[in-house]
């Protein structure tokens, strides 16, 4: 042996006997194959393909979620998967599919719109070509200019939108700085072990809803105000004859964020959405030139058409496949993203992305032949976009809550989450669960290359790992860059294929089928921590 090795050795001696995670065995030979694989077989783009150009958008309990979850049943079957179904969870709703949107300015001249429906909304019954009206009311007492003046039009319902110039980039990777400042951050699960209930669901909601703060009326003090009033306000337009509402979509340079309708966004009934009136989401910028039309007193005609295909009684599954364990197989590692979506898009980071590397990761550790200790479950969840609701409906039928607990709780060692978007993972989310850090630290060790490198006590809240965590089940997500995500795709319809970081999920396959396996191979199931309610 050389110097040059000797001081090595010492090195890595060193390094092992110090280093946090010293007592995790690294399977350095499975890391190298998983990298072979990923990165010089990568399929994560195919899959990407199938799942956003081809399938397109997946709401829900739509026609088009049907036929996805009958291609990822197929996908995960020819990768090798076992145990592969698709789990119904929840009371049946409503099906909505958009099957065909137009929408021009025919006077005083004529131009292309670009909009959408808002989910769970009916279509025109045909083409209209109708008079455009304003119609903007903010507090009660806004009703009465606007009585008996509407009957047959098609109602601009909000002021212009203010368009300075924007002078930063939409896309952004994550700092050396910003994640210094990440990894010290002290803030823990918002969830405890030990509390069930409303509090939780209340805390959930509202936090949903302040994903979409910018749809919330300043005069109104509370959510649930804010949404009586958006149905009051439905209801008159209703009465009074309104044929189409037109809405001014958050977004710019023709980028259109839209989701469920607004007062109703989870509301997936099929009454209620047969009741409720059409109602677009327009471009901003599009808006805007009709407000000013109307504003200065000209004539202004729109023709519309929207078909949507509404149908009741329709069926939400999740669907999930497994790589069975060996001595341990009655143990699980869980590994989930949402497959569900907005419709404008394809839903392409939002959240295929997640599926798509949970899908890879797991073709991947079928291809290089690991035989794992615990069983692998893959999860691909809907209504994620509804209240975290597939997910949730899971871990309660199968490993029920902190106070009430299954025998399967006990068996659930570990839940990996995907869902931001297509940026590169840089570390781990611990949700206050301090006894993991050690173990992700020797897990992000062979990946510092990939710049995984971060740990923070924080959350990421709003995913689907808050249900696994609500009950008491260690549940992880992972840190990514931005990106895009919050200023460009997430909910749009630019939320598309082309909007894919190709390298990154590469990157994000290959970790994240290393992190599984490992937790797999473990001799002990992954530490749980007792979390208190701030």
């Amino acid at each position: 042996m050389n110097n040059n090795s000797t001081l090595l050795l010492l090195l890595s001696l060193t390094f092992l006997a110090g280093s946090p995670g010293a007592e995790e065995i690294i399977d350095q030979d499975v890391i190298a194959k998983i990298r072979e694989e990923g990165f010089q077989r990568s399929q994560v783009m195919d899959i990407a393909f199938e799942m956003t150009d081809v399938l397109g958008p997946r709401l829900t309990g739509s026609r088009d979620m049907r036929r996805a979850q009958e291609w990822a049943t197929a996908r995960m079957t020819s990768f090798g998967l076992t145990n592969v179904v698709t789990e119904p969870f929840g009371p049946t709703v409503a099906s909505w599919d958009n099957d065909y949107t137009s929408i021009h300015l025919i006077e005083p001249d004529y131009q292309p719109l670009i909009g959408y429906p808002y989910a769970f909304t009916p279509g025109t019954n045909g083409k209209l070509r109708k008079e455009v009206k304003l119609a903007i009311i903010r507090r009660p007492g806004d009703f009465d200019q606007y009585r008996g003046k509407l009957a047959g039009a098609i109602v601009l319902s909000g002021p212009p939108v203010e368009l300075p110039p924007r002078f930063e980039a939409d896309a952004s990777r994550f700092t050396d700085e910003e994640l210094v400042n990440k990894a010290a951050s002290t803030l823990a699960s918002p969830f405890g072990v030990g509390q069930t209930g409303m509090v939780w669901d209340e805390r959930l909601m509202s936090f949903i809803e302040a994903e979409d703060a910018e749809r919330v009326d300043p005069l109104s003090p509370t959510r649930e105000q804010m949404e009586a009033f958006t149905q009051e306000i439905e209801a008159f337009y209703k009465a009074e004859g309104v044929a189409v509402v037109v809405d001014p979509a958050p977004g710019r340079d023709g980028t259109v964020f839209v989701t469920g309708r607004p007062g109703s966004r989870f509301d997936r009934s099929y009454a209620s959405a047969e009741e409720a009136l059409p109602r677009i989401a327009l471009a901003a910028e599009h808006y805007n030139r009709l407000y000013r039309l109307v504003k200065k007193g000209h004539p202004v005609r729109l023709e519309v058409e929207i078909v949507n295909a509404l149908e009741d009684g329709a069926v939400a599954k999740n669907v999930l496949g497994e790589i069975r364990g060996t001595n341990l197989a009655d143990e699980i590692v869980m590994v989930g993203g949402h497959f569900d979506s907005w419709h404008a898009g394809t839903g392409a980071t939002d959240d295929a992305a997640g599926c798509v590397v949970v899908l890879e990761a797991l073709r991947i550790l079928k291809a290089i032949g690991v035989k794992p200790r615990r069983t692998i479950r893959a999860a691909l969840w809907s209504w994620e976009e509804g209240g975290k609701t597939g997910s949730r409906s899971y871990v309660t039928e199968h490993f029920g809550s902190a106070t009430s607990a299954t025998r399967a709780h006990g068996k659930l060692s570990v839940y990996f989450n995907q869902d931001n978007g297509t940026g590169q993972y840089r570390g781990v989310y611990l949700s206050g669960n301090e006894q993991a850090r050690s173990i992700f630290s020797a897990w992000m060790q062979p990946f510092s290359d990939l710049k995984m490198t971060t740990l923070t006590s924080d959350s990421s809240f709003g995913v689907d790992a808050v249900g696994f965590d609500m009950a008491g089940l260690p549940a992880f997500q992972f840190i990514q860059d931005p990106l895009d995500y919050d200023t460009r795709t997430h909910h749009s319809n630019m939320d598309v294929y082309d909007r894919l970081v190709p390298e990154d999920l590469r990157k994000n396959a290959v970790i994240l089928a290393s992190f599984l396996y490992h937790a797999a191979m473990r001799d002990e199931p992954f530490p749980r921590t007792v979390k208190e309610l701030p």
